[in-house]
């Protein structure tokens, strides 16, 4: 990397696979950042995931425990970010993402498309990523019971296409089916990569115990299966801080690195979202556990000030809160936007500043009420009341995001 002084634009280097990095202003606490994070070597990588626009060789991030990712994002990435002397660096010179633009924006990329959505018909960004048709019966059973927190069936439509199903849980119709259609299509108003996923009633399965039921049904994307990536990988990036905030709003606490997927079209990686089933008052098909959004799964700081205050500290959800319906589960406005969490740390959610959250604010700000009522409504609900709350609450939740972090 060359010196940059006065005000000249900082390109940061690119690597094989990684192309098109992006210009960044050149601020005192950019460079600070750079350069601290220089002096501990072995920061080239790094420094082109989190600045190209365009990758073409993504690394593959292997599957691991409960336990072992517990571990990584409590205790070991928080140490070696001290041992590195990133936490020193926030401190004195802030810790700005570095694919951002002088104006605050954040390019098309592998990871993210900048959508404009006062452009964009109504009707456009309820479907979403579902440009093509509905799953079309009968369905052919290509695998039965594929592993996962939820269970799930690949099926052949009979166009050809290939399709993740997820049946809802019989006894909570509606719930995880809806989730997915909806916070799907949410996030990719917001800029993310995320399959097509339509919700659909399965039928000509062969299978007694599938036919009827509903069910959400995500397109295979195109391109060679690469695996899953890690977010702290691209910790210093604009829309992996910044999704946090929409995770927040979503309720979405199982986003974690084996809810992603990378494919590779044309020599371009595309990093996707995905497993959706487990946002607004679903988790993995059933209703959400009240605690979830309010502390992480292994959370050592709640654990020490519940000790430290024999019990009287402790997260803010109720224990009681009640189950709305069938097809919506726990789901409420009771949360706090700036201690929101997820079932596991997230380096690149607790690097998110001030500056990247305006920067969602503003995008969560263009996804309007009739908008958000028009996607509501494409995930089929029997029960209009059910649809009218779903809308309420998400428009609530909005409003105390856009309240906490003003947009610009």
């Amino acid at each position: 990397m060359v010196p940059v002084h006065h005000g000249i634009q900082l390109r940061m280097p690119s690597s094989p696979g990684r192309v098109g990095a992006r210009p960044v202003r050149a601020d005192t606490g950019r460079l600070g950042a750079v350069f601290l994070l220089l002096a501990c070597g072995g920061c080239a990588g790094l420094m082109a995931d989190n600045s190209a626009t365009w990758l073409s060789r993504p690394r593959r991030s292997h599957d691991e425990s409960a336990f072992a990712v517990g571990f990584k994002t409590t205790v070991a990435y928080p140490v070696r970010d001290w041992v590195t002397f990133t936490w020193l660096g926030r401190a004195i010179v802030g810790d700005p993402a570095w694919n951002v633009g002088e104006d605050g924006t954040v390019a098309d990329s592998s990871f993210f498309v900048d959508r404009h959505l006062g452009d964009c018909p109504i009707d456009e960004v309820a479907r979403g990523a579902c440009t093509g048709p509905p799953p079309q019966p009968p369905f052919e059973l290509v695998d039965a019971d594929v592993g996962g927190g939820t269970p799930k069936v690949i099926l052949r439509d009979a166009l050809g296409r290939t399709f993740f199903v997820k049946p809802d849980d019989p006894a909570w119709s509606g719930l995880g089916s809806s989730a997915s259609v909806i916070s799907s299509r949410i996030l990719w108003a917001l800029g993310y990569h995320v399959p097509a996923i339509y919700p659909i009633i399965l039928t000509g399965t062969g299978r007694a115990d599938l036919d009827g039921r509903r069910a959400s049904a995500a397109l295979a994307v195109p391109g060679d299966v690469c695996g899953h990536f890690k977010f702290d990988w691209f910790r210093l990036r604009r829309e992996f801080r910044g999704l946090r905030l929409a995770c927040a709003w979503l309720n979405d606490t199982d986003r974690v690195d084996t809810n992603t997927l990378v494919t590779v079209v044309d020599g371009q990686a595309r990093y996707y979202l995905i497993d959706v089933n487990s946002t607004l008052g679903s988790w993995q098909g059933r209703p959400k556990p009240a605690w979830r959004g309010w502390r992480y799964w292994w959370d050592v700081e709640w654990q020490l000030a519940g000790a430290l205050t024999f019990g009287l500290a402790r997260p803010g959800y109720d224990p009681d809160q009640p189950i709305v319906s069938e097809a919506i589960g726990r789901f409420d406005a009771r949360f706090d936007p700036r201690t929101w969490r997820p079932q596991f740390p997230s380096t690149a959610f607790d690097r998110m500043t001030d500056a990247d959250a305006r920067w969602m604010t503003a995008r969560i700000a263009a996804l309007g009420p009739e908008q958000l009522r028009a996607i509501v409504a494409e995930a089929g609900l029997d029960a209009p009341s059910d649809a009218d709350y779903l809308l309420e609450i998400l428009l609530e939740r909005r409003r105390m995001i856009l309240e906490t972090w003003p947009a610009d």
